[in-house]
């Protein structure tokens, strides 16, 4: 009866026991980290006075992202997805301790400081593409997408929870360094009861090598996208909101100026992102299941590019809080239906490196569209630059849909089979690949056991 309840609710992963064990484990440790971020950032901000070593400490913790992304998702398909979320999750827990330790010194050392957020960094990008990849080894096929959809939902009932308790840690005054302590438990925690999940064994016979050998099988995954142009297209494009949509995130504090509502105004908005994607995290099971996840994809990037250019038109602030509510859902639909069909369409072998190649263009190029967007609001406005970054989304959204629609046509349905419209063309008949065969689909559970 449960069961039946969370499927009418499009939850039908929460009735899964080893997917709610890391759902709820891996909400605390994301409460955690966003406590982290933001008394991280004002630590940095009151031993300063600097925006620009604020800035700084931003990239350095994200330099790993760019630098790592890849080789986190070959060790991943090599040594398991748990026991990799696991080990980031206690080995971060620790960094950040370290972290607040030195916060708390009569005389805190700020390069310390940005020398751990980059250790800090580097252990958060070796879990990040296991902790995508593992839900095909907690619920079976036909429950992925909801799996998928729940990591975003968590993900921003974390950024709400975690926000807005640091703002009360804070407050008055408060050393971050306290705040920054309970974050590190928060995150390390949750690390005990991943490692203690039941997850099949990596794909027999994958070792890791040193050197050179480490690029080979990275070229695979990038080959295997390119023979399978539909893949490839879903992959590719997600360089897009990466470099020209999610810094948006970066221009908010420069927006909330311009608007003049201050601290509070900011902590508001980044609180109606959260709730977008809260919304958007419960609603898009229902949003796939009804329009498909390649269709899903287009509406996601579209409310997202919507959001953003409402929000640059400079309406009411009411308004304004409602669009960039709504650019914060479009992404998590966006993000959470790629997602979905990039685990359907993946060799069981090739999961975690290109759920990384994903993760390395959507999020890696964060900081570098945080770059470009901060010297275009410089020349402009903050709100002017995010209109632009809406406008250029809705024409890349356009753009793929018309150089690759059989994305459009891709869907995953609730027996766990891969349907869609003509598929021809799309190189994916050629190969048993993510549960089709020669353009006739079949079970992906079938596909995946055989893999394994």
């Amino acid at each position: 009866m449960r069961s039946v309840s969370l499927d009418r609710l499009g939850l039908p992963a929460l009735s899964y026991g080893p997917f709610r064990v890391f759902f709820a484990s891996s909400l605390l440790a994301n409460s955690g980290i966003f406590l982290f971020m933001a008394a991280y950032g004002w630590f940095i901000q009151t031993e300063t006075g600097s925006a620009a070593m604020v800035g700084l400490g931003s990239a350095v913790m994200g330099l790993p992202w760019l630098l790592l992304m890849l080789h986190a998702g070959l060790l991943t398909d090599r040594l398991g997805a748990r026991r990799l979320i696991a080990s980031s999750f206690l080995g971060g827990g620790l960094v950040m301790a370290l972290v607040a330790f030195v916060a708390l010194l009569p005389t805190p050392s700020v390069p310390v400081v940005l020398a751990c957020a980059f250790l800090m960094g580097t252990l958060m990008t070796i879990g990040a593409p296991g902790s995508i990849s593992i839900v095909g080894d907690l619920v079976p096929p036909a429950a992925v997408s909801s799996a998928v959809g729940l990591n975003f939902l968590l993900i921003n009932g974390a950024r709400i929870t975690g926000g807005l308790a640091a703002g009360w840690l804070l407050a008055d005054g408060r050393e971050p360094g306290w705040t920054i302590l309970i974050g590190a438990v928060l995150f390390a925690v949750p690390g005990m009861f991943i490692w203690r999940l039941r997850t099949p064994p990596p794909t027999p016979g994958m070792r890791v090598p040193g050197g050179a050998a480490l690029i080979r099988p990275i070229a695979e995954a990038g080959r295997h996208a390119i023979r399978n142009p539909t893949l490839g297209a879903i992959l590719l494009l997600s360089a897009g909101p990466g470099l020209i949509g999610l810094p948006y995130n970066f221009l908010l504090p420069v927006a909330a100026d311009e608007l003049g509502i201050g601290a509070e105004g900011l902590g508001l908005l980044l609180v109606a992102v959260g709730i977008g994607g809260l919304i958007a995290g419960l609603a898009g099971e229902h949003i796939q299941r009804r329009l498909g996840h390649g269709r899903s994809i287009l509406l996601g990037l579209s409310g997202a590019a919507g959001g953003l250019i409402i929000f640059g038109l400079g309406p009411p602030l009411p308004v304004s809080i409602l669009a960039i509510g709504l650019t914060g859902g479009g992404f998590v639909v966006y993000a959470s239906a790629s997602l979905t069909l990039i685990q359907a369409l993946a060799p069981v072998s090739l999961r975690g490196r290109l759920t990384s190649v994903f993760s390395l263009l959507y999020w890696g190029l964060m900081p570098v569209g945080g770059l470009l967007g901060g010297i275009t609001a410089q020349a402009f406005s903050a709100r002017t630059t995010m209109l632009g970054a809406g406008v250029a989304l809705i024409a890349l959204g356009l753009l793929a849909s018309l150089r690759r629609p059989q994305v459009l046509t891709l869907a995953v349905s609730r027996d766990g089979l891969r349907i869609g419209g003509d598929l021809s063309g799309t190189g994916i008949a050629e190969a048993p690949v993510g549960g089709l065969v020669a353009g006739r689909p079949r079970p992906i559970s079938e596909k995946a056991g055989d893999d394994r």
